[in-house]
C-alpha cells in the first residue's frame, strides 16, 4: 500500500475518530451506548451487505427509545461493583 492508498484509507475511516473523541468525552453511560451504535451503523453503511445495515439501525432505535434507555441503566446498576 503507497503513501497516496494510505492517506484515502485513513480519509475514509477518519469518522470514527469522531466517534471515538465524542466517546471519550462522555461521561454519561446511556450517552456512551448511543455513540457506540451510531458507529456501528457507520461501519455498517460501508459494507455491501444490507442485514447489518437493518440490524445496527434497530438496535440503534432500541437504545435511543425510553425503554432502551432504561435497559442501559438497569444492566449498568446491576454491573456495578459494591466494595462488601
Amino acid at each position: 500500500m503507497n503513501l497516496f492508498e494510505k492517506l484515502r484509507l485513513l480519509a475514509e475511516w477518519a469518522p470514527l475518530m469522531t466517534f471515538a473523541q465524542a466517546l471519550a468525552a462522555e461521561d454519561d453511560m446511556h450517552a456512551k451506548a448511543v455513540i457506540v451504535s451510531e458507529a456501528m451503523e457507520w461501519v455498517a453503511s460501508r459494507t455491501d451487505l444490507e442485514w447489518d445495515d437493518e440490524l445496527t439501525g434497530l438496535l440503534s432505535d432500541i437504545l435511543i427509545s425510553e425503554e432502551g434507555e432504561a435497559l442501559v441503566r438497569w444492566v449498568i446498576a446491576k454491573m456495578q461493583v459494591t466494595d462488601e
